[in-house]
């Protein structure tokens, strides 16, 4: 069973010394239930349970970057949702420690799997199905892609014997390759339409200091550019502004566009413009000190730390690091 990350996560193959964090989350009682299983009784019942994933090839563990460890499961089952005649294709089914709601995590690691389900397994399609009562479940598959297909009445019996229907969701291969961003990217003014969608742009867990709203001003809106991709999808926006007889660059991307690894092609769209619009000039920016993944893209593009300080921000202080454009420039698309 393969690996794969995410920018938070790692899913893999379960490990016998899981068996703390497996019966930590499968324990509670309003973890289980929402799958259609029952909390686990005791450790035993979780060992039993965590073997049949270690012997199995459908079942990864969730594991958060930071601190190593399991706060959940995502499995890629053979379908049972009823789509023959459709190629191959798998069932996703997850869960999420109950203490890790809110964070913006299982969407990340469902996005993680589609990547996985359809760019190395070449599936496809994949299929997903909630509870009606599950609308937190609901929630991260229609934050994901996938699309409303059809209701199974009474087609999953849970674990008090109640049958249970199901909602059930599909993506294809051919979707997801039409919805993935493409390159090369090209820049365009900052339309009113598009300020305006910035401000219901969503981050995850500790990126929400991201999110804000752009004034309905017209000569602050022309400071913008948009960044779209080969399908004119709105992707991310950025800004000159004159600084101390040099210029910074603020930007921002759109959250199902992060994580794709787009940024050196997005960088060489705007360091393209910056050479032809401020010849002669220096290009610095700052950026919060803790979003290394925002930083290694920087380095890859070019800048260079010269400094840190602290800034007061409407979510609050927070240190960030000064980077200035020096090259190497990357090669224009």
């Amino acid at each position: 069973m393969l690996t794969f990350e995410t920018e938070r996560l790692v899913l893999r193959p379960w490990r016998k010394s899981d068996l703390g964090d497996f019966y930590e989350y499968a324990k509670d009682p309003e973890v289980g239930p929402n799958a259609g299983w029952k909390p686990h009784e005791n450790m035993d019942e979780s060992r039993r349970i965590l073997q049949s994933f270690i012997d199995g090839e459908e079942v990864r563990a969730v594991v958060l970057k930071q601190t190593g460890k399991v706060i959940g499961s995502l499995g890629l089952h053979p379908d049972r949702l009823r789509h023959e005649g459709m190629g191959e294709g798998r069932e996703i089914g997850y869960v999420l420690s109950h203490k890790f709601w809110g964070r913006g995590l299982m969407p990340e690691a469902v996005r993680g799997a589609i990547r996985f389900a359809f760019e190395t397994m070449r599936l496809d399609y994949l299929a997903v199905a909630h509870f009606p009562s599950n609308a937190r479940s609901r929630r991260v598959i229609e934050k994901c892609g996938f699309r409303y297909e059809k209701t199974l009445s009474a087609s999953f019996p849970d674990y008090t014997g109640i049958k249970q229907d199901e909602l059930c969701y599909i993506l294809t291969s051919k979707e997801y390759q039409s919805e993935k961003p493409k390159g090369p990217f090209h820049t365009a003014l900052l339309t009113r339409d598009q300020a305006a969608e910035i401000g219901s742009w969503k981050y995850p867990g500790r990126f929400a200091v991201y999110e804000w709203t752009l004034p309905d001003d017209a000569e602050f809106r022309a400071q913008f550019f948009a960044v779209l991709n080969a399908q004119g999808a709105f992707c991310g926006y950025y800004r000159f502004f004159p600084e101390n007889g040099g210029i910074m660059l603020g930007l921002g991307i759109k959250p199902e566009f992060c994580g794709h690894g787009y940024g050196k092609d997005v960088m060489a769209l705007i360091l393209k413009d910056f050479r032809q619009k401020y010849p002669g000039k220096t290009l610095e920016l700052e950026v919060r000190e803790w979003n290394a993944r925002a930083i290694a893209c920087y380095r890859r593009a070019g800048f260079r730390g010269i400094g840190s300080c602290r800034r007061e921000t409407p979510s609050g202080g927070d240190a960030f690091l000064r980077m200035q454009y020096t090259g190497p420039e990357i090669e224009p698309l």
